[in-house]
């Protein structure tokens, strides 16, 4: 899948719609807008179940991580009808949030969709339920309701997640809290649907792909700790501290291995690649950085994996559904289940909170498999199938309405069921 100017993308788009079949058939047309490879893993279950239920599916992804989408998109058997060009740019959020708007704009208006489906917490969901208000489309957030209470960590994604609620239609909650935290908001209990997390579809997905055996390093054999960290409020002080942290692990104990996805940014990437630098010969072979791992490759990663260190909101979902035992270092979580339910541990990104962590583990068996153990609380791998059902419940439902700007079929009005 190639990068597009937003002109290319609107026109591959426009191929795609005059080639389907007539606009007034008995189908709902939605658009699906992604953009981080995350996005992506998350929605596919949901591409899923709304083509095998009939409707017509536009994919769009925004342009976003961009060099990882053609491999994965293959591996989830789903394909984009355009990913548009962003451009080279900086750091600024409003200079991308500028740049989405104005690329996907015409693909809305093109695609004419009825129902537009946006995914979890990034600046391309947010910016993709704004279309949906401004051409009056109803949006379906999936992943909906999960708050942190701190509107400045994650930044920007928790603000992104408020507002989103404010713009949706549908909110797909993954959990009882999700659920929870959106009516304590005011929203309607008939807008909410608790789904489970489409996580769990793409995990159980992609172990069926490569047919990975769920046998597990145990304690005393070597435990290789996958680490992450890329979020904004780490960078700097906070990378350094989850850097030196497991720099003391892999020193203290000769049988950890650190495998360490470096993250696309380089500003990160150098930050991390410095604190491993005159690393005792003993130990550099333990040491792994990496590319950012390949879907699939995660997956086997995780199949063997002893524990998880990470800032990343969807690994701590993976982990716990995957049975790893997670420490997640930031100062909260959005995801707070997999603290409660005993799968993670809230260390922050503290060196000395992390290292002390990891060697309560390494010294008690026990509480590691305690742990392992742990029961996932995000469903059961059907939360693509819940979406569609209501969406297409809802189109089924409802009364014929006007037809629609600058088309020539007739559209329905869509509700909330």
């Amino acid at each position: 899948m190639c990068r597009e100017s937003v002109g290319e993308g609107v026109a591959r788009v426009r191929d795609e719609v005059r080639a389907r079949s007539p606009r007034d058939r008995e189908a709902m047309r939605v658009l699906v807008l992604t953009g981080t490879r995350p996005e992506l893993i998350k929605t596919a279950s949901v591409v899923h179940a709304l083509e095998a239920s009939g409707c017509e599916v536009f994919l769009v992804h925004s342009g976003q991580h961009v060099a990882a989408i053609s491999d994965l998109c293959q591996f989830l058997e789903v394909r984009p009808h355009a990913s548009v060009n962003l451009g080279p740019r900086g750091p600024k959020l409003a200079e991308l949030s500028a740049r989405l708007l104005a690329r996907l704009d015409p693909i809305v208006t093109e695609v004419a969709p009825d129902a537009l489906v946006v995914q979890g917490d990034t600046t391309t969901a947010f910016v993709g339920a704004l279309l949906g208000f401004y051409h009056k489309v109803p949006v379906a957030h999936v992943e909906a309701g999960l708050r942190s209470g701190d509107a400045d960590e994650p930044f920007p994604e928790e603000m992104n997640r408020r507002l989103i609620t404010r713009m949706a239609t549908w909110h797909f909650a993954p959990t009882p809290l999700a659920v929870a935290c959106l009516r304590k908001e005011g929203v309607p209990l008939k807008a909410i649907t608790m789904t489970g997390n489409t996580v769990v579809d793409a995990v159980q997905f992609g172990y069926d792909r490569i047919e990975a055996q769920a046998a597990r390093r145990q304690s005393g054999a070597g435990r290789l700790i996958i680490v992450t960290a890329h979020r904004r409020e780490n960078w700097g002080a906070g990378i350094n501290e989850i850097g030196r942290a497991m720099r003391r692990v892999v020193e203290r104990f000769p049988d950890v291995v650190v495998l360490w996805p470096l993250h696309p940014n380089p500003e990160v990437a150098t930050a991390v690649k410095a604190i491993w630098r005159d690393l005792p010969a003993d130990a550099r072979g333990r040491v792994s950085l990496s590319r950012p791992l390949t879907y699939p490759h995660m997956l086997r990663a995780l199949s063997g994996a002893w524990l998880v260190v990470t800032d990343s909101g969807g690994l701590q979902e993976e982990a716990a559904s995957t049975h790893v035992p997670v420490l997640i270092a930031r100062r909260q979580t959005e995801r707070p289940e997999v603290v409660s339910c005993g799968a993670g541990r809230l260390v922050g990104a503290d060196a000395r909170r992390i290292e002390a962590e990891i060697v309560r583990l390494y010294r008690s068996p026990q509480k590691w498999e305690a742990m392992r153990s742990a029961r996932s609380p995000f469903g059961d791998g059907t939360a693509g199938r819940r979406i569609a059902a209501v969406l297409t419940r809802a189109w089924r439902g409802s009364a014929i309405s006007m037809p629609r700007r600058g088309g020539t079929g007739r559209t329905r009005r869509v509700v909330a069921s």
